[in-house]
């Protein structure tokens, strides 16, 4: 994942005392008239599809770790591209749930930080706690219910489908956002390969063959010797030759087949808006930092 510098962050105030985080420079900074343009607002509510970019494993993921997306469709608002389809988007787990014996459910609480465009521009996602009083900006988080069960190595596979909604208004720079637009390129299909491991099996045994069957054959008979009369010879009657045995052969063995067994990737069936706490959030940072 790459990291992008941002040097400073400021609010713009909108009718209603709103206040959304801008980003003002960036290595996509832009000059002149178009870094003054009207900042493109994101209502509330305003959906993102993602697709994630690095594997969650179900044995090793814990609050802290990150979360990495790319937008595969882009974010689109009065006629206007906000977020281009290639888009990152950073976040932090906070809870994981794997999933019980003879259940096929795990769950991840998301919360989600950071939005870094193709140029460089860094959009700093609201936090639980930022700003004061009744203004106390939402934060972005999500619970994703994952299809899954204890058999499966994930809890999020590469590719997998992701959809959140902005939990407060979002304002980016228009300038900023349109240079981005070129620069950002969406998920080829195919891209995301699964990081499933699989598992060898017994396979199958193969089987020994079956051995020739011998089918003895005759000795033979000797000559039988009359003696003749007196002045006749004698007479001799031929035996009969010997016959060799005859050989059936038998079946060829086949050797043994090793086996392998793929579990299938596990699949976000929902992604609903959740509420966290500044306590909530801390605790999954200290844990994050202690691992």
């Amino acid at each position: 994942m790459m990291r992008f510098a941002v040097s400073a962050l400021s609010v713009v105030f909108l009718a209603g005392g709103a206040q959304f985080p801008v980003a003002q420079t960036g290595p996509g900074a832009i000059p002149g008239a178009a870094r003054n343009a009207s900042p493109i607002v994101l209502p509330a509510g305003t959906r993102i599809e993602m697709a994630v970019t690095m594997p969650v494993w179900a044995g090793r993921a814990a609050p802290g770790d990150p979360l990495y997306a790319q937008t595969d469709f882009p974010v689109v608002t009065q006629s206007r591209v906000a977020i281009p389809a290639g888009t990152y988007i950073q976040g932090r787990i906070e809870a994981v749930k794997r999933p019980a014996r003879r259940s096929s459910s795990g769950g991840i609480d998301v919360l989600f930080t950071k939005i870094v465009f193709a140029n460089g521009y860094v959009v700093e996602l609201p936090r639980p706690g930022s700003g004061s009083g009744a203004q106390e900006t939402p934060a972005t988080a999500a619970r994703l219910t994952v299809e899954t069960t204890q058999a499966n190595d994930l809890l999020l596979d590469n590719g997998a489908q992701v959809e959140i909604a902005l939990a407060a208004p979002l304002a980016l720079d228009a300038g900023q956002v349109g240079a981005s637009i070129a620069l950002s390129h969406a998920p080829e299909p195919g891209k995301f390969r699964s990081a499933t491991l699989c598992r060898p099996t017994p396979g199958s045994p193969g089987s020994p063959g079956t051995p020739d069957t011998v089918i003895p054959g005759s000795p033979g008979t000797p000559s039988t010797t009359v003696p003749g009369g007196p002045g006749m010879p004698d007479i001799t009657i031929p035996g009969t030759p010997p016959t060799p045995p005859t050989v059936i052969p038998g079946m060829p063995g086949t050797p043994s087949t090793p086996g392998t067994a793929c579990p299938a990737a596990p699949i976000v069936v929902r992604s609903e808006p959740i509420t966290l706490t500044p306590q909530e959030i801390q605790a999954a940072g200290s844990t994050g930092n202690h691992r």
